[in-house]
C-alpha cells in the first residue's frame, strides 16, 4: 500500500515537472476550453463529454420558386437594433432536355447538374421566424412546373419580386477573425474583387455603398475566395477550405490557404482522415468542410464529416460543369481507380468540433472522433446531411446560435447507371437552414461522476484578481484551490499527505479548497469565492489551479 502511494506521488511529480516549459504559455485571461488537453497537467477519473447543441428545426425553408433546389447559409449576423439578417445561397433547378454530359465515353443527359445559384437576403426579429423581403434587384422565377421533366421542377415566369441579388459575400474578421483594425472588420467579396469594410454594406438603403469599401489590393483565398482570420504568430491571412486532391489521394482533405499580402497564396493540407477514422468501404470517413472562427485566443472549427458509401460509386471521370458545356476532369478513365474522389459521394454527413492552437496548421482531433451535431438516422430526415455552418455563432444571451445548412437525403447527385435521374426516384433532396443552440462555450466538458475527482491545471501567470468557471454543478459541487507554482517539491515532513495531490501544500493563504465556497450552480461565468477575497495581491505570480469535482461538468476556466 505504501509503495502504491509512493508510486502515485512519483507520477504526479513527473507530470507537474514536465509542465515547467509551459509556464506563461497558458493565457488564462481567455477561456481555457477542454476540447483538447492543453490546459490540463493532471487529472483523475474525469470523462470527456462532447455536448450536442439543441436542434431547433428548420428556420429558413426553400419555399420560393427561386429556391426549388435548396437554400444554404453564407452569413448570419445581427444589426445594431438586434435584428437578425441572413445572407444565403438560393438555388433553383433549370433542367434542359438538350443538356449534355459525357460519361464513360458516352453522351448522356444530366439534369442533376442544371441549376442556378443566386445570393438572397432574409431578416428576423427573433432569429427563429424569418421574412424574405422583396428587394427588386434581379429577375427570378415566379412559379414552378413539375410536369416538364419530373421530378425536376422547371422554373416558369420571371420578375423582380424576390429577395435575390445580394451583391456580395461576407465574413466577420473583427468579431471572429482576430483582426483589431476597425476598418478591416468585415471581408467583402463582390464582383470578383476583395474588399475590407468597417460595417456590413447597406446595399438596400445606401446607393453609394460600394464607394465605402476599401480594396484590399489583392484577393482572398484562390480556392473559394473566402477569408477567415489573421494569424498573429505567422503574420498572415488564413482561409480553410475543402481542397482538390491529386488522384492518388482518394479522399477529401482540408487545406490551409495563407498569404501575407493577399496577393501570393500558398496551401498546405491541414486536416485529413487518419488511421483512427473508419475506412471501411461502406463507411469511408473524410472531411467535407471546415469553417474556422477565432475565439478565446484559439481557432475553433466546425468540421463537416462525410460517411461515404464507396460500394455505390456514382459516376465516371467526366462530368458537366453547372450551367455550362461538358467538361473533362483529369481523373483516370480505367478501372484502376473505381472509387476515386469525387465519384463516391453517397452517404450522410454530420458535424464535429475541433480546435487549433497554431493558426489552423494542425487540428486536435480528440473531441472530433464523434459527432457534435449528429445527422438524421432516416434517409428523409431533414438533417440527413448536416452539411455546413459557414459563419461563426450568433451570440444570443448566454447562448451560441449556429445556423447550419441541412439536406433531407444522402449526399449524392446522380446514379452511376442512370445519370439522367436522381438517386431517390420519388423526390428531390431539399437544402434548408436549421438552427442549433448551445450554452456559450459548452462544446466539451470534463465530467466527474458520483465520486470526488481532481483536475490540476498547467501553470500560468495570474493576470486577474478572480477565477471564473463555466460549470454545471447543479447536482453536485466543485471546489477550487489556487497554489503557487513551484517546480521543485519540498516536503514539509516525511508523512504521506492525505490530500489527493502533494503540491496543494503551496496553496495561497485563504485560497485553499477549504477556503472555497462550494460551487453548486449551473452558470457559464461563475466567479469562485474564497475566504481570502480577491487575488489582486498575487498578480504576476505563477499559479496552478486544483479543481475538485463531484457529480459535475466543467467546461472551462479563466481569470478576470
Amino acid at each position: 500500500m505504501i509503495l502504491s502511494r509512493f508510486g502515485v506521488v512519483r507520477l504526479l511529480v513527473f507530470s507537474l515537472s514536465a509542465t515547467a516549459s509551459f509556464a506563461g504559455a497558458l493565457d488564462a485571461r481567455h477561456w481555457q476550453l477542454f476540447i483538447d488537453d492543453f490546459a490540463v497537467a493532471c487529472s483523475t477519473g474525469l470523462d470527456r463529454i462532447v455536448h450536442h447543441p439543441k436542434p431547433r428545426g428548420v428556420v429558413i425553408a426553400n419555399d420560393r420558386p427561386w429556391e426549388s433546389k435548396g437554400v444554404a447559409p453564407y452569413y448570419v449576423g445581427r444589426k445594431d437594433d438586434g435584428t437578425f439578417f441572413c445572407i444565403y445561397d438560393a438555388i433553383y433547378w433549370v433542367p434542359d432536355p438538350e443538356g449534355k454530359i459525357v460519361r464513360n465515353g458516352r453522351v448522356q443527359r444530366d439534369r442533376a447538374q442544371q441549376y442556378v445559384e443566386e445570393i438572397a437576403y432574409a431578416t428576423s426579429k427573433d432569429g427563429i421566424h424569418w421574412e424574405k423581403p422583396e428587394l427588386g434587384l434581379i429577375e427570378g422565377p415566379t412559379g414552378i412546373d413539375w410536369k416538364v421533366f419530373p421530378p425536376f421542377p422547371s422554373p416558369t415566369g420571371s420578375d423582380k419580386r424576390n429577395n435575390l441579388g445580394v451583391p456580395f459575400m461576407l465574413a466577420d474578421l473583427g468579431g471572429f477573425g482576430n483582426v483589431t483594425d476597425p476598418a478591416k472588420r468585415y471581408a467583402v467579396w463582390s464582383g470578383g474583387q476583395a474588399y475590407f469594410s468597417p460595417t456590413v454594406p447597406d446595399f438596400i438603403g445606401d446607393p453609394q455603398w460600394r464607394s465605402k469599401l476599401t480594396p484590399t489590393g489583392g484577393t482572398f483565398s484562390t480556392r473559394e475566395h473566402v477569408l477567415h482570420f489573421w494569424d498573429d504568430a505567422a503574420a498572415e491571412w488564413v482561409a480553410l477550405v475543402q481542397n482538390t486532391t491529386p488522384r492518388w489521394l482518394p479522399s477529401r482533405v482540408i487545406a490551409r490557404f495563407a498569404s501575407k499580402d493577399l496577393k501570393t497564396w500558398r496551401s498546405d493540407v491541414a486536416l485529413q482522415p487518419d488511421s483512427l477514422d473508419s475506412h471501411e468501404p461502406n463507411d469511408y470517413e473524410e472531411p467535407m468542410f471546415l469553417t474556422p472562427f477565432y475565439t478565446e485566443g484559439v481557432v475553433l472549427g466546425t468540421l463537416g464529416w462525410l460517411h461515404t458509401d464507396r460500394t455505390t460509386p456514382d459516376g465516371g471521370p467526366v462530368m458537366a460543369a453547372s450551367g455550362g458545356p461538358a467538361k473533362v476532369w483529369p481523373w483516370p478513365t480505367n478501372d484502376a481507380y473505381p472509387f476515386a474522389w469525387p465519384w463516391s459521394r453517397k452517404g450522410p454527413n454530420d458535424m464535429r468540433i475541433t480546435i487549433s492552437r497554431d493558426g489552423g496548421r494542425t487540428w486536435d482531433r480528440v473531441s472530433s472522433r464523434e459527432a457534435w451535431i449528429p445527422h438524421g438516422r432516416e434517409e428523409d430526415s431533414y438533417d440527413r446531411l448536416v452539411l455546413k455552418a459557414p459563419s461563426p455563432p450568433v451570440r444570443v444571451g448566454d447562448e451560441d446560435w449556429f445556423y447550419v445548412g441541412v439536406w433531407d437525403g444522402d449526399h449524392l447527385t446522380t446514379r452511376a447507371d442512370a445519370a439522367q435521374s436522381t438517386y431517390y426516384h420519388d423526390r428531390l433532396c431539399r437544402g434548408q437552414i436549421a438552427l442549433y443552440t448551445q450554452k456559450r462555450n459548452r462544446y466539451v466538458s470534463l465530467r466527474a461522476r458520483t465520486q470526488v475527482e481532481t483536475l490540476i491545471t498547467k501553470p500560468f501567470v495570474l493576470q486577474g484578481d478572480r477565477i471564473q468557471l463555466n460549470v454545471d454543478a447543479s447536482r453536485g459541487r466543485v471546489r477550487v484551490a489556487v497554489a503557487e507554482y513551484k517546480p521543485v517539491l519540498t516536503l514539509k515532513d516525511s508523512t504521506l499527505s492525505t490530500d489527493p495531490h502533494l503540491l496543494e501544500q503551496n496553496a495561497l493563504p485563504g485560497f485553499g479548497r477549504d477556503d472555497c465556497t462550494p460551487v453548486r450552480t449551473n452558470h457559464i461565468e461563475h466567479t469562485v469565492e474564497f475566504k481570502g477575497g480577491t487575488l489582486d495581491a498575487w498578480r504576476g505570480r505563477e499559479v496552478v489551479l486544483f479543481i475538485e469535482l463531484h457529480d459535475a461538468n466543467l467546461y472551462g476556466f479563466r481569470t478576470r
